[in-house]
């Protein structure tokens, strides 16, 4: 037995239309504000290309080398009161001293959702932009069909950016849910025990048959690059084991993409 495949592409199809017909007549200009740096432009320039498809404009603002962690954070203040744009994402990762320029971020426009007041939101339940990785997820399993209520899911991962977010957001949708991490005793029977297992630690191949059953529904958010190759958590033999499993690349990962356009839409729109 194969696993179905939770492609990424007809979610990302979804939420592009549902995007497209709600942009008349709003403010729809992202900001990126970051340094001139071969892979952060790759990706501003990728961004930009993908802001048309959903409706919106973008526009990359380059900030010198050098620049004072005062300059930085007085620029990202100054370009999130400004009403011309309805989002603003900063580079990532930044260097430590430019670190809390997160925090100058409008919550309001955070689409990244890096401002403390942003994770606050989330933390107290509070209406507000969700991180899009985790936000992904959810939109995947949505699309799917995939009930969460009194689930017992598993996340193999605790890092900020996905594991601990997630975590709240399954809590939301009434899961039942397990935090777990390499350090876990025994981390494959835990696994097994799981309705939805979700690996997002960014160790190729961690997950393997003896994580999952025949039933286990399987969303792999790891990326890892292996002999110039991408691919995620979960290994190829457990695509013959599992009911369930969103494939890396092709799965989570462009619906991460599409997310940040519909918090850049929940922004636009006040939401």
């Amino acid at each position: 037995m194969s696993a179905k495949l939770l492609s990424g592409k007809p979610v990302v199809e979804c939420i592009c239309q549902q995007v497209c017909s709600q942009t008349q007549d709003l403010n729809k200009k992202l900001c990126l504000i970051g340094f001139d740096e071969p892979r952060w432009n790759q990706y501003a320039n990728s961004l930009k290309n993908s802001a048309a498809k959903y409706g919106f404009d973008c526009e990359n603002v380059v900030v010198e080398d050098g620049i004072s962690p005062g300059e930085l954070f007085s620029i990202v203040s100054r370009i999130s009161k400004s009403v011309e744009y309805c989002g603003v994402m900063l580079q990532q990762p930044l260097e430590k001293q430019y670190k809390r320029a997160v925090e100058f971020v409008d919550p309001n426009k955070d689409v990244d959702c890096l401002n403390p007041l942003s994770v606050c939101r989330l933390y107290n339940g509070e209406n507000g932009l969700r991180p899009a990785t985790p936000q992904a997820v959810i939109r995947l399993l949505d699309y799917y069909q995939i009930d969460l209520k009194g689930k017992n899911v598993v996340v193999v991962g605790r890092g900020n950016a996905v594991g601990k977010p997630l975590a709240l957001m399954l809590l939301e949708r009434n899961a039942t849910v397990t935090v777990c991490h390499t350090k876990t005793v025994d981390l494959p029977a835990i696994c097994r025990r799981a309705d939805i297992l979700v690996s997002a630690c960014g160790v190729a191949g961690l997950i393997t048959c003896d994580y999952v059953t025949r039933d286990s529904i399987v969303i792999d958010v790891g990326l890892s690059f292996v002999d110039g190759k991408t691919c995620g958590d979960v290994s190829k033999e457990v695509y013959e084991k599992c009911l369930a499993v969103s494939p890396v690349p092709g799965g989570i990962g462009p619906v991460t993409r599409a997310t940040l356009f519909e918090n850049l839409l929940k922004a636009a729109k006040g939401i």
